[in-house]
């Protein structure tokens, strides 16, 4: 249960809305009755507000009850957040307890394989090493199984060049040349191991990594079988339209690694999105805005949607969605400080519809809508953020959260609003 309850949100609504102070403060203390700590209080910095000059002798007692409020709230957090570090803290032993009984099991299975004749095997990361530098030396020019039994030669056929791509793989993954989509593959796997190369540093991946990510519950043999009609599939596709000899062209295969050619120049959306964010962090504030809003245009959707449950796309996905979220944050910061808050909103609103959880992104609008003034839309921003994180996530708003109601309630200017004085 959270520190501090919601009431019925829809009826407090029409109840701010109202013109009548009577009408607020008769629903804040409604609020308080039942348990609404916030919302009543809430109800009652908006009554303060609307009062007329005649009705100002009202204003002290408001405000000694909404300081009453945060002296108990205050405590009331005090208490809570020595409640939190203990189960933290009990949580931390359980789970420090666990990782000892893993250790020993460890240790176990150590001691038990070294009283058994060990096989000596090559260290697998210098065999691919070796794979790679013999891929990168040798040439393409027969199918993937007869590839595996040729000794390493130069990539004589393939310095025929074949033309750029252009791949895009924010939103919906795809494949351009000259401008023109390529119609690819029907065969999913196909497809599925063409964006694999893709989202790797260097467009390539040795077989058996194919095979673990796509056939995992297959035996080797079939798995490798299903991977070589896979491929055949999706080369295919790719050299619709350009002569090229079995098994070259734009994916090659040698040595057990599959790699898109060498000699094709590939441009991707990602890689523009990722030197835009480089060259931003280089740049003055004005000119990384400039730079960060081009980056951000390129950013239509999650990396690879067509992947979007698969192991394999998940750590350069959520790399590429934080890097997202860091420059719209940082235009969102910039426009704050530059009074430009109609951008400002734009972009923590961005913020927000990635992630609606997102605190930071709450407490950013709410110091904008206090700067233009708009001091009842403020409280009601923190009311929205309190209401989705006890959906959503279960807890109440961070202490850096409640400290912008606080300072909402006794009328001071919150961080980076500018005084009119």
């Amino acid at each position: 249960m959270g520190l501090l309850p919601s009431f019925d949100h829809g009826a407090l609504t029409g109840a701010s809305e109202a013109s009548s102070p009577a009408a607020l403060l008769e629903h804040g203390i409604q609020c308080f009755r039942e348990g609404y700590f916030v919302d009543g209080v809430t109800c009652l910095a908006l009554a303060r507000e609307r009062l007329s000059p005649d009705e100002m002798h009202f204003a002290d007692a408001l405000d000694a009850f909404i300081q009453s409020y945060t002296n108990y709230w205050q405590a009331q957090q005090a208490l809570f957040m020595a409640s939190k570090r203990f189960v933290e803290t009990e949580t931390e032993q359980q789970t420090r307890l666990l990782s000892l009984e893993k250790l020993l099991l460890t240790l176990k299975e150590d001691t038990s394989r070294e009283s058994q004749p060990q096989a000596v095997a090559q260290p697998f990361f210098i065999t691919q090493s070796d794979q790679m530098q013999q891929f990168h030396r040798s040439s393409s020019t027969g199918s993937d199984e007869e590839q595996s039994q040729l000794p390493p030669q130069p990539f004589s056929k393939e310095s025929k060049a074949l033309p750029a791509l252009y791949v895009t793989c924010f939103g919906h993954f795809e494949v351009r040349r000259f401008d023109q989509a390529i119609a690819l593959c029907h065969n999913r796997s196909g497809q599925a191991i063409l964006r694999y190369l893709i989202a790797q540093p260097d467009y390539s991946a040795s077989a058996d990594a194919l095979m673990g990510a796509f056939w995992p519950e297959n035996p080797p043999e079939v798995a490798r079988r299903k991977l070589q009609i896979a491929v055949s599939a999706a080369r295919h596709s790719l050299n619709s339209g350009y002569s090229c000899d079995p098994g070259g062209g734009y994916i090659l295969c040698k040595n057990q690694f599959y790699q898109i050619s060498s000699t094709v120049i590939i441009h991707s959306d990602v890689e523009e999105f990722l030197s835009l964010w480089k060259a931003g962090q280089q740049a003055s504030a004005s000119q990384a805005t400039i730079i960060y809003e081009r980056a951000c245009q390129l950013y239509t959707g999650p990396f690879l949607v067509e992947d979007l449950y698969a192991d394999w796309s998940f750590p350069r996905r959520e790399q590429l969605h934080q890097i997202y979220l860091a420059m719209c944050r940082a235009l969102a910061n910039y426009y704050i400080q530059t009074s430009r808050y109609e951008d400002a909103r734009k972009w923590t609103s961005t913020i927000l519809k990635e992630d609606h959880c997102d605190e930071e992104a709450h407490r950013q609008l709410i110091c904008i809508y206090s700067a233009e003034g708009r001091r009842s839309e403020a409280l009601r921003q923190f009311q929205r953020c309190e209401r989705i994180l006890a959906e959503e996530l279960g807890v109440s708003p961070m202490p850096e959260t409640v400290q912008l109601l606080q300072t909402l309630l006794t009328g001071k200017p919150l961080p980076n609003e500018k005084s009119e004085n």
